[in-house]
């Protein structure tokens, strides 16, 4: 009995069988129950193992179905909290990632994710969550589109008489938001002449106004968002290294949803319900087809590009409550298509390029002309175009087009094409 209750303290979720031999009396059996134990099964030399495999089958059962009711109130609880979708175990993570940060109200924290992850909706979360700053502003900067003369006065604020046009003295995004949280979103796009002074406000927790003559301090949390790998900016000089250390005190990094497809059945769920007034009845359920298309179809707009998939869905929906396959439109169906042949020249460029290796061809540059020799190869002899619309499908000059094709020996007259050749 210490042995289970010793079990039981170490692992509260696990499911214990315990096996009595013979002389044990059913009290003993029903203490065991009590304190934890999933059943016993009493020992008989004279039996086989299947009545002990089934017991612990069944154990195993009941473990698989208290880990998915505690996922779904664990995901519940998160949403309630963050107001994100999500049950998949990279979601979990994040979100309880998330949760640590904003009890950390003034470190910054740098959120990367593809366009359509949910930046700034989990941004604004870590705002709900933390408990100093979540009454307090919270102020969004687009950072791509303050680039210009006026760009450190939307920052920072300014001074009456500061320049032409400043006829009063304005805060700034930073002040605006004191004691709360500044979202810097796509920070990757920050002009490089503001980077230094961000990187000062960031060290001194001070902002100087254009026109002023004293600094003025300022308490507020600094989150920053972008899709674009600041490490790789950082070696093109394209970003500060000092300012990108500095933003990168919490790294949080979204999961693209074609790595968690989990997850979409949730989302889909989530817009019917968002987007309800689309449909006045009301969707009270969805054909499991509808979840699997939607899933194929999302690319790289990811959990945006699935809002709006759902959104055209109820625009034309007929009559009834039920989602049905039918009522996907044919564009959300084209795109599945697409995305299916997208991942099948994945793989085929993935095993290709294994077998390479492993074969001990590392040299990139014939690799890559080899590679380009049989797409222009294939593009000639299976599209039906002229030369100038496979350059214009190919993304390439009508110039680069017939390099390429001399390059590769490709430049006969089985090709001769309505105009002229640009190289005669």
């Amino acid at each position: 009995m210490r042995t289970l209750e010793r079990l039981r303290s170490a692992s509260p979720a696990s499911q214990v069988v315990v096996l009595v031999g013979r002389g044990v009396d059913l009290v003993t059996c029903c203490q065991a129950v009590t304190l934890g134990a999933a059943g016993f099964v009493h020992w008989d030399e004279r039996q086989s193992l299947d009545r002990v495999v089934e017991r612990l089958d069944q154990a195993y059962a009941r473990y698989e179905a208290d880990l998915a009711e505690g996922r779904e109130l664990h995901s519940q609880r998160l949403f309630d909290e963050t107001g994100i979708a999500g049950k998949s175990e990279l979601m979990a993570k994040l979100l309880f990632h998330a949760k640590r940060a904003s009890l950390i109200s003034d470190a910054p924290v740098l959120i990367t994710g593809e366009s359509g992850t949910g930046k700034q909706l989990l941004a604004e979360a870590i705002h709900r969550m933390d408990p100093k700053r979540r009454r307090r502003p919270f102020v969004t900067v687009n950072c791509a589109a303050i680039a210009g003369t006026l760009a450190e006065s939307a920052l920072f604020g300014h001074r009456k008489g500061a320049f032409t046009g400043a006829t009063e003295n304005r805060l700034g995004c930073f002040r605006s938001a004191e004691g709360g949280t500044i979202l810097l979103d796509e920070i990757s796009e920050l002009d490089k002449v503001l980077q230094p002074k961000l990187l000062r406000v960031l060290q001194e927790s001070r902002v100087l106004p254009v026109g002023g003559d004293e600094e003025e301090g300022i308490d507020v949390r600094v989150i920053a968002s972008c899709n674009r790998p600041l490490p790789v900016l950082v070696e093109q000089n394209e970003f500060r290294l000092d300012l990108y250390q500095r933003l990168n005190v919490i790294a949080l990094e979204i999961p693209p949803l074609r790595k968690r497809p989990e997850d979409v059945p949730l989302l889909v769920q989530f817009f019917l319900r968002r987007y309800a007034s689309y449909y006045p009845p009301g969707i009270e359920s969805v054909d499991a087809e509808v979840y699997e298309v939607l899933t194929r179809s999302v690319g790289t707009g990811n959990v945006r590009e699935l809002e709006n998939a759902v959104r055209r869905i109820l625009a034309f929906k007929r009559a009834g409550t039920r989602l049905e396959l039918s009522d996907i439109p044919p564009n959300v169906l084209a795109r599945q298509v697409s995305r299916r042949e997208e991942a099948d020249v994945t793989e085929a460029l993935t095993s290709a390029a294994t077998a390479l290796v492993q074969g001990g061809r590392m040299n990139l540059s014939e690799i890559l002309d080899e590679f380009e020799a049989v797409i222009l190869r294939e593009a000639l002899q299976r599209l039906q175009s002229t030369h100038a619309g496979l350059a214009d499908r190919l993304g390439l000059s009508r110039r680069t087009f017939y390099h390429k094709l001399r390059k590769h020996h490709l430049t006969t007259s089985r090709w001769t094409t309505s105009f002229d050749h640009p190289l005669k």
